[in-house]
């Protein structure tokens, strides 16, 4: 990329000599990635609007250097705190290689009393932060909206590196793997009406269709729920970050307004899990269309999708539907939580075709447990079905099955790769010649490294350090046989994950 300075609006820096902690906010992907994440925007304010702290923002590619800020080029090494937010597992080797080009101390045992401190949260340690102990000084488990203000005052006011650390392990939440301790508390926040909310959001000055646009475009960012309250046996979300919280409407038509007039942008996007839940969603997407401005919402459930907001929706610009059936057939959808009916799924298509949508694209999972070949052959019916009956361009998102610490199937084996590729291959084929569907899928092998790193322990943190070394899925195999350990098989091994699990000292 050019060296050129990138154009943002609402970029803050400060004098240095006015502050007393220096924070390195890293998101260990793309620009485009990281500025699409609420997480970036929301400690970004949380932390400069304190006068006592400076936060600058690191990523790892698409910018001038991974390793100096965007704001002021300050060096990766010169910051207290040194603060990931890891959204993938397999970011993990972004996290390693930027410590690294920053002449950071990769594993946390090598830091010294000058060295920063190392802080990683985000749902993949929420989750289980026990393969990444090798190289994290500190996690935060859970929601860090309130506790970041304490690891600031702990940081700041602490004489040395050792005694923040030990002050950080006595904060509720945040877990530091050197005082093993024998549990930690997942913050959850329960009321969002009183939480701080970024109105000033970064918003690039770049071209549409730029690399450097965030994936929703010049918007502003608007969480309207956190959590889920369906709780699928498969999902994340739905068991560590419950119970499900809504923000009121009038909170959400308050921090739209202030956005609108701190934010330089002509559309909003609604961020959250089941949206559709939420009572005052037509209410609030009616609202904001009055306003003149465009409107998007992400996935969808089927079931929750009205004619009014899908009209309202449609006058806001958005023209394709996401929904998530996640299994062809509804008996298996029923074992796994869903709760949906084909009807349901129809319904909702129906929908979206007579409020003016175009396009619809649907997500799958294949490789769940208890799944049979009429099941994966239930997925190609219904997308013909759905195609042919409402005629809208349609994509089909296939992704492999990834068990999940602290879910129902956390314990449930990983499909082989051979196995996902002939499920996927089915489904490639089965739709192969129906007009205007297309289908996407992620790569067997890399949902088998997101998988050991799911459930993985902290022995699998050689492979993950060689892994950063070599790069690559190649990278990932060599680093398997140089340590030693069966990495590519963690997630299907029976004895593994029917043992005690790495993450049972973590609790909600």
């Amino acid at each position: 990329m050019s060296k050129t300075r990138l154009r943002e609006h609402n970029v803050v820096v400060k004098d240095l000599r006015d502050v007393s902690v220096l924070v390195g906010y890293c998101y260990p992907s793309t620009y485009r990635a990281g500025m699409t994440g609420l997480a970036t925007h929301l400690f970004y304010a949380l932390l400069n609007t304190r006068v006592d702290v400076s936060c600058e923002r690191y990523f790892r590619y698409d910018v001038p250097s991974a390793v100096r800020s965007l704001e002021t080029s300050r060096p990766l090494p010169d910051n207290h705190i040194v603060a990931f937010s890891l959204t993938w597992e397999e970011d993990i080797i972004n996290l390693i290689q930027m410590l690294e080009l920053g002449s950071i101390a990769v594993e946390a045992k090598d830091r010294t009393e000058e060295s920063p401190i190392v802080l990683v949260g985000g749902p993949v340690v929420s989750s289980n932060p026990e393969p990444y102990v090798d190289f994290v000084d500190a996690f935060v488990i859970g929601e860090g909206d309130l506790v970041i203000h304490d690891i600031i005052d702990a940081v700041r006011d602490s004489p040395s590196r050792s005694n923040a650390l030990e002050g950080l392990s006595e904060i509720p939440g945040v877990y530091v793997p050197t005082t093993e301790p024998s549990s930690v508390v997942r913050i959850i926040i329960e009321d969002l009406d009183s939480l701080a909310y970024p109105t000033s959001q970064i918003i690039p000055d770049v071209l549409e269709g730029s690399q450097l646009e965030p994936v929703f475009g010049k918007s502003f960012l608007t969480e309207v729920t956190r959590g889920c309250g369906h709780s699928c046996k498969f999902c994340l979300i739905g068991h560590i970050c419950r119970p499900r919280r809504t923000r009121s409407l009038d909170r959400l038509k308050e921090i739209i307004a202030q956005g609108l007039e701190a934010s330089p942008v002509s559309k909003i996007s609604l961020i959250g899990s089941s949206l559709g839940d939420h009572d005052g969603l037509e209410d609030l997407a009616n609202w904001v269309v009055k306003k003149g401005v465009e409107l998007s919402a992400p996935s969808l459930r089927a079931d929750s999708v009205t004619v009014n907001l899908l009209r309202a929706l449609v006058n806001g610009g958005q023209r394709t539907l996401t929904i998530a059936p996640e299994a062809g057939s509804p008996e298996l959808r029923k074992v796994m939580g869903k709760g949906l009916d084909d009807e349901d799924i129809h319904r909702a298509v129906k929908m979206a075709k007579d409020a003016g949508y175009n396009a619809v694209k649907l997500y799958f999972i294949i490789g769940l447990p208890n799944e049979s070949q009429q099941d994966v052959l239930a997925i190609v019916q219904m997308v013909k079905q759905l195609a042919q009956t409402y005629g809208l361009r349609t994509t089909v998102s296939v992704n492999p099955f990834v068990p999940k610490a602290h879910t129902r199937w956390e314990g449930e084996p990983q499909s082989t790769v051979e196995a996902l590729r002939q499920k996927l291959k089915l489904i490639e084929t089965g739709v192969r010649n129906v007009p205007k569907v297309t289908v996407e899928g992620v790569d067997p092998r890399n949902a088998r490294i997101q998988a050991a790193l799911s459930v993985g322990d902290r022995s699998i943190g050689k492979v993950i350090q060689l892994a950063a070394k070599y790069g690559g899925l190649g990278g990932w195999r060599r680093a398997e046989k140089e340590s030693g350990i069966s990495f590519f098989s963690v997630a299907n091994n029976p004895r593994y994950v029917d043992g005690k699990v790495p993450w049972a000292f973590m609790s909600s």
